[in-house]
């Protein structure tokens, strides 16, 4: 089983910090310590570093007991054979999907591991997406069988107008009748299995 957790972005700007979803990656750990693979592969190249660094200022915040590593594209199948958690950053969903799609089958070796994805990287993980930004109707890998709308409402795109509803009618018409998540910054939603998103 696999349990997925989808963020819509920004975590750090929930009113507790991120601390509850903090807690939810380590509810079912028994204190043991766990590894959580950072994934960044969705960003340019040339912001992995800084950003990796600030991802691990923040979990330092929130857990004791635990490890964190940059996920690279030429050894992404064994990093994830080796961690708890696989995090999925947000960025460019297509970006992230064409790099780990030359991993081979690592969907394969997530049984019994969370998988995170915030924004762009939660928009990877589910079957259809939209965008705030350009209003366009993406697609990813299909691992949850649901819509899903990150950066809800918000003004994560300074000087843009989007118009959220439209988006959201838009994507409920897009091709086979799915539910709908819309997360806000800061929000995050769990699901223990890609079934339980079907019956929600």
């Amino acid at each position: 089983m696999i349990k997925y957790i989808l963020i819509g972005g920004h975590i750090h700007k929930a009113q507790d910090g991120g601390k509850a979803f903090c807690d939810e990656l380590i509810k079912d750990t028994d204190g043991k310590q766990i590894k959580i693979l950072d994934c960044l592969f969705a960003r340019p190249l040339q912001e992995w570093d800084t950003k990796f660094q600030d991802d691990k200022n923040f979990f330092q915040e929130h857990l004791q007991n635990f490890e964190i590593e940059l996920a690279t594209p030429e050894n992404f199948l064994e990093q994830v054979k080796k961690s708890d958690i696989i995090f999925f950053q947000g960025g460019v969903p297509h970006q992230l999907m064409s790099i780990i799609a030359t991993n081979g089958d690592w969907v394969k070796e997530l049984d019994g591991k969370v998988l995170v994805g915030s924004s762009g990287g939660a928009d990877a993980i589910c079957k259809y997406y939209g965008v705030g930004k350009t209003s366009n109707i993406g697609e990813g890998l299909g691992l949850l069988p649901i819509k899903f709308i990150p950066h809800w409402k918000s003004d994560y795109a300074p000087g843009i107008v989007i118009n959220w509803d439209e988006l959201f009618n838009k994507l409920k018409t897009h091709k086979e009748n799915l539910k709908i998540v819309t997360l806000g910054e800061g929000e995050f939603i769990v699901f223990n299995d890609a079934r339980v998103a079907l019956s929600e």
